[in-house]
């Protein structure tokens, strides 16, 4: 062979080589989550992604202390970890990443995402915050979202901090809102956020509830003021929320409570995806309370549920006869306190 032949040859090979050696990485607008566990060798826990753009709730199996997790988006999106104890861990996963989670059951609050540079600014966040209490926390986070504002993080915060949280001044979440948008004009997560900001507004107190459409258990729709009451209480769950049983048991006290009454009329509006264990697990309530339940199957997908702006579970809606907001809120151990401020004492 000659010396040109050979130095060819080499050309060739040099650019043929990216495509003949095998593929280590994820690859394309897929990504990988490895995780490992240094004190728990098994256990499950469930994945789903906040932008709605590629809503989609997983089941995550730990054996052995670690799990895999392969998932796609063409942007880079937080991805919500949620333990059975309802413990939430955030992981940001983007086209093309391989990344590295490590963590002890024992310390939730504690974990480490390797592999990209926003899991890097959340992780300072996190050690920044760990010993602060919810006031100071939302300080930090209006700090980092302002001096970071073109990171995936900041919309994160925006949404963990100041959508979520109750406490949070609604004035506050607009400007942020106004800061973040002319650096994320098409970012799914945050023209998510701004459509369920603008969608909240319609169940804050004094507005009109519109005539929505309910899915009952034999799959039949209804209309939401089908029927009229005095006051009707929309409570939103779902079975795979870890305070699901929870709510069940107090919708169910709360039933057998104003049953005599009549003015109170409680409708539990699921977002399940699984039907089957929706029936099941509210199959007595149809025989022996006067719970109203229904459940597309669609979860956070339901049009219902996208028209309120219901972004976390749970969450109460308290509305008059004349179908208009009275309270609302998102902890179902203010419910009876909720109720007695409202309505008359029910009789014994």
């Amino acid at each position: 062979m000659t010396k040109h032949r050979a130095h060819t040859l080499s050309i060739i090979l040099l650019f043929l080589l990216p495509l003949l050696l095998p593929s280590c990485g994820p690859g394309g607008d897929t990504f990988r989550i490895k995780g490992h566990f240094r004190d728990m060798q098994a256990g499950q826990l469930y994945i789903y992604n906040e932008s709605d753009d590629h809503a989609r709730l997983d089941t995550l199996n730990i054996q052995e202390g670690r799990f895999l997790y392969k998932g796609q988006t063409s942007e880079v999106t937080p991805y919500i970890l949620v333990f059975p104890n309802g413990m939430e861990q955030v992981i940001f996963a983007g086209p093309n990443q391989d990344l590295q989670y490590e963590a002890t059951a024992n310390d939730m609050k504690n974990y480490v995402v390797n592999g990209s540079e926003e899991n890097k600014l959340m992780n300072q966040f996190r050690q920044e915050t760990y010993t602060m209490n919810p006031t100071a926390t939302r300080g930090v986070a209006r700090t980092y979202i302002t001096d970071h504002p073109t990171s995936p993080v900041a919309i994160y915060l925006l949404h963990h901090y100041f959508v979520q949280d109750p406490d949070a001044s609604p004035d506050e979440l607009t400007a942020l809102l106004k800061t973040l948008k002319p650096h994320h004009p098409h970012n799914h997560y945050l023209l998510d956020i701004e459509k369920k900001n603008t969608a909240a507004q319609s169940r804050q107190p004094h507005q009109t509830i519109p005539n929505l459409t309910l899915i009952t258990r034999n799959l039949t729709p209804t209309r939401l003021w089908a029927q009229e009451s005095d006051y009707t209480l929309l409570a939103f769950w779902a079975l795979w929320h870890p305070q699901g049983y929870d709510t069940l048991w107090r919708l169910r006290h709360l039933s057998d409570k104003h049953r005599t009454s009549g003015q109170l009329r409680i409708l539990a509006i699921s977002l399940d995806l699984e039907r089957h264990r929706w029936e099941d697990a509210t199959l007595q309530d149809s025989l022996s309370t006067h719970i109203h339940h229904y459940c597309d199957g669609r979860g956070f997908e339901s049009p219902l549920v996208k028209t309120l702006g219901i972004d976390q579970l749970p969450l109460y809606i308290l509305a008059d006869r004349n179908h208009q907001v009275i309270d609302t809120g998102t902890d179902i151990n203010n419910l009876d306190d909720m109720l007695k401020k409202h309505l008359p004492t029910p009789t014994p």
